[in-house]
């Protein structure tokens, strides 16, 4: 069954996927507010799907040079350049690079494209902004159960390893089509991996930024070059 993208996220039916994803949004916006204010950026949103962030930037920042990447998308924006080729963009002319939602669905070589982008594409003192899903603590069982009701099918998931995954961060092996499963994605892992080539300067956990990751449903990291 094919949902549309906004009709799982920002205007899902369930309540709990809708705010979280609402949060989530709202705290890309946010970000992006306190490190730039009323200055004037570039931008580049790695795998903007159907372009929500950028729009929502657009209006609170007209003046500035909003670039979206995604080789899947063929809707035309008038808010921001889609961009097909990154090659495109020039060198060392980027503040910000972000990727929501999509790390998650890279295997080796295409995170391994990107990270060598990145650094090609960012400014010296530009910052890389990224959030990923928590797959796994408590959050894992609403989850499952949303994506039931929405998908009408059952989970990707065993009972043993939604327990496993639940309540001992025990994950499971990753699905076999990474592109349209979160199945086995940990992100204690993936941070251990941008770790190795940049420093987090913050990490925000959505949508209850002050209770543990297990309760939480995202979470974002705000990075810089070593």
């Amino acid at each position: 069954m094919q949902v549309d993208y906004d009709k799982q996220t920002v205007n899902a039916k369930n309540f709990f996927a809708r705010y979280a994803h609402r949060s989530r949004l709202k705290i890309s916006v946010n970000i992006i507010e306190k490190l730039f204010l009323n200055k004037k950026f570039s931008i580049l949103d790695f795998g903007c799907g159907d372009g929500h962030f950028l729009n929502n930037l657009s209006e609170k920042f007209s003046n500035c040079n909003l670039i979206g990447y995604d080789p899947y998308s063929t809707i035309v924006h008038k808010s921001f350049k889609l961009c097909k080729n990154l090659d495109e963009i020039k060198n060392n002319s980027l503040d910000i690079v972000c990727c929501f939602e999509t790390l998650e669905h890279l295997d080796d070589n295409e995170f391994n494209f990107l990270i060598n982008s990145i650094k090609n594409k960012l400014k010296n003192d530009g910052k890389f902004i990224v959030s990923v899903p928590i797959i796994g603590g408590l959050t894992l069982i609403l989850k499952e159960i949303n994506r039931a009701m929405m998908f009408k099918r059952k989970s990707d998931y065993s009972l043993k390893e939604i327990f496993l995954a639940s309540f001992f961060n025990k994950s499971p092996k990753r699905a076999e089509n990474i592109k349209t499963s979160h199945k086995g994605f940990n992100f204690q892992l993936l941070e251990n991996k941008l770790k190795m080539n940049f420093n987090i300067r913050s990490k925000i956990l959505s949508p209850f930024k002050n209770v543990p990751w297990f309760l939480n449903s995202t979470v974002f990291y705000i990075l810089d070059f070593k």
